[in-house]
């Protein structure tokens, strides 16, 4: 099934690229053989749509690793105390110094425009083909699905760069000044984008599609509501929450009623789960042969960035922190070792254990090892000896393929070709961008309800005094205000449920919410320690013979001890090099500005 949006793929991809290098603008050449002669049906047109997809299977989409490091996510390398600077300038994201010349943003910046244009051809070719087409709802459904591509990729762009202000692609080009357009007003690209994706959730289906990755109602829902959030605009994008939240066909997966392992959620069997709302579809199975830099490969680095020393991406301190610090619920019998109530809590939160690698995860079995600490996959926790450092607090788990292979060495295909789908949108996520506009415009009791119905899923206490799961679970017994409220989303419910998710999520959202400098300058006042982690190789860790793992546990000051060694600040740098005014939006590539002299006017 995950092969199936594929087929076909290869052969459109070629098309498209021959159709896009028609070298004579004016005349006809005839050595050029036409587009339109390739788009005859339904079949043509879906076949290019699938080549459409295929765009998303490039890394440089949504530039995770870059991304990840450029917000308060991640940290680049395991090197310390500053990252390893590598040629191509991924470092300079965590940095804060990147240019207009970064290999990084020009692919970016390419790739969506290579979306766009893709989906400019099936839009134009649907339409050329409407009058011979007699399956009207098959059409209608293949023009939803071009047009959600369209904007979907036009959303990035005004999201990432230039303060929105982009090139609106409505058409492939057809004269020489088509390759020379200016950049249009935010705004206008917002109307632009905005009327793509409500084409798209007028006519998507609201149930999920056999062709798995392909788009849905609920897809475009969650885009465009994402997209008034983004400009303030709440009551609209509540409009678009509801429906998402209503649709039936989509539930949080692992909840205690579901009888499912929430820590299994991004495990690949668990792919395209009950609370998938769109994930970029990956299968190692399909062309193999392509190279592990070829952006039109159905395998992904995603892994191989997850744990790779010098090019990996992993959890800074406070993230290591943040994760295992969340207080588990008591009454939840699955919070204890072996689901027995009577027993000791388990060493980390669920949330924890699904999401990233912490040495104290001593009952989540990772690469086939009972215990993340113990496992010989590369993923190093602890130090050397007393008086040094880890290289990594924390790696992140989802795009790690610790359920099926004993190390990322182990897949046969290579470490670089994991087979494992993106997650762009889940339902947790729309849940919690919900709980947002309720809170701004005061609905404080539905945006707790909303918060906590993900909170119980992973075990977790309860924000609030009473609600809907009182009597079975425990609750923190705080009154809380809007902004006491919104600090619990900004600070940890929202990042730590969609780390490694969608594009540019966390950047983003500090960016809106006006705090990207001082949340920065924040994190660089803290001081984080690692302290010898203790623990007994058995199921029940007050049981058997004790090893000691040096430095493996991070602590905030409150939790330090005499042997205690402070972690080097890993966001003083971006906190001194972060501009106000110029560092919130990436720059129009240096290369497009070379070659279009009417992006900048």
């Amino acid at each position: 099934m995950k092969r199936y949006i594929y087929k076909c793929a290869s052969v459109f991809l070629i098309l498209g690229l021959l159709s896009s290098c028609n070298p004579d603008l004016t005349e006809t050449n005839p050595n050029f053989t036409d587009s339109s002669s390739f788009w005859k049906n339904l079949n043509d047109t879906n076949s290019g749509l699938t080549a459409a997809y295929a765009t998303l299977l490039s890394q440089y989409v949504f530039n995770l690793r870059e991304e990840m490091v450029r917000s308060d996510m991640g940290y680049f390398s395991n090197v310390r105390p500053d990252p390893f600077l590598t040629g191509d300038l991924a470092y300079t994201f965590w940095f804060q110094n990147y240019s207009n010349n970064n290999f990084f943003i020009d692919r970016h910046w390419a790739a969506c425009y290579r979306g766009i244009f893709r989906a400019n051809q099936v839009i134009e070719a649907l339409e050329r083909i409407k009058p011979t087409t007699t399956d009207t709802q098959k059409w209608i459904y293949q023009m939803a699905q071009a047009r959600f591509l369209r904007g979907l990729f036009h959303f990035y762009l005004h999201t990432s760069f230039n303060k929105g202000k982009i090139v609106i692609e409505d058409h492939t080009p057809v004269t020489s000044d088509d390759f020379f357009k200016s950049v249009s007003s935010s705004e206008d690209v917002l109307k632009f984008f905005r009327a793509d994706l409500q084409y798209a959730f007028d006519n998507l289906p609201a149930t999920r599609p056999a062709e798995k990755g392909r788009a849905t109602r609920a897809a475009a829902a969650t885009v465009l509501g994402t997209s008034y959030l983004y400009q303030g605009e709440y009551l609209l994008a509540e409009g678009y929450f509801n429906d998402v939240i209503g649709n039936t066909n989509y539930s949080l997966y692992g909840t205690t009623a579901s009888g499912k392992d929430p820590i299994a959620m991004f495990y690949t069997v668990n792919e395209f789960n009950s609370e998938s709302i769109f994930e970029v579809n990956f299968d190692g199975a399909f062309r193999p042969e392509l190279g592990n830099f070829d952006e039109e490969s159905t395998t992904n680095r995603l892994a191989f960035l997850s744990f790779s020393q010098n090019l990996c991406f992993t959890a800074p301190a406070w993230v290591a922190y943040a994760y295992k610090a969340e207080p588990m619920d008591p009454l939840d019998a699955r919070n204890h070792i072996g689901g027995v109530i009577t027993n000791p809590l388990r060493g980390v939160p669920l949330r924890a254990s699904a999401m990233v690698t912490l040495p104290e995860d001593l009952q989540t079995p990772t690469y086939g090892v009972p215990a993340v600490i113990d496992a010989s996959a590369g993923l190093t926790l602890f130090a050397a000896n007393a008086t040094a450092q880890p290289r990594v607090f924390a790696y992140y788990k989802k795009y790690l393929n610790v359920d099926i292979f004993t190390a990322e060495t182990a897949n046969t295909l290579g470490a670089q070709k994991s087979s494992k789908n993106y997650i762009v949108h889940r339902l947790s996520e729309v849940y919690l961008m919900q709980a947002e506009c309720l809170i701004k415009r005061g609905a404080i009791n539905e945006a707790l309800a909303l918060i906590n119905k993900v909170r119980a899923r992973w075990g977790l206490k309860l924000y609030g005094i009473t609600g809907e799961f009182a009597g079975t679970r425990t609750y923190d017994g705080v009154v809380y205000t809007a902004t006491t409220l919104m600090d619990k989303l900004m600070f940890v419910d929202k990042p730590l449920e969609t780390s490694a998710e969608g594009h540019a999520t966390r950047f983003t959202d500090l960016r809106r919410w006006g705090i990207l400098k001082s949340n920065f300058s924040n994190l660089a006042s803290k001081t984080y320690y690692t302290n010898d982690f203790k623990y007994a190789k058995t199921v029940n860790p007050n049981i058997g013979t004790q090893v000691t793992r040096f430095k493996a546990s991070v602590v905030d000051e409150a939790n330090k001890v005499s042997t205690s060694l402070p972690i080097p600040n890993e966001f003083a740098i971006p906190a001194q090099n972060f501009v106000e005014g110029t560092s919130e939006y990436l720059p129009l590539p240096s290369n497009e500005v070379g070659r279009n002299p009417n992006l900048s006017k």
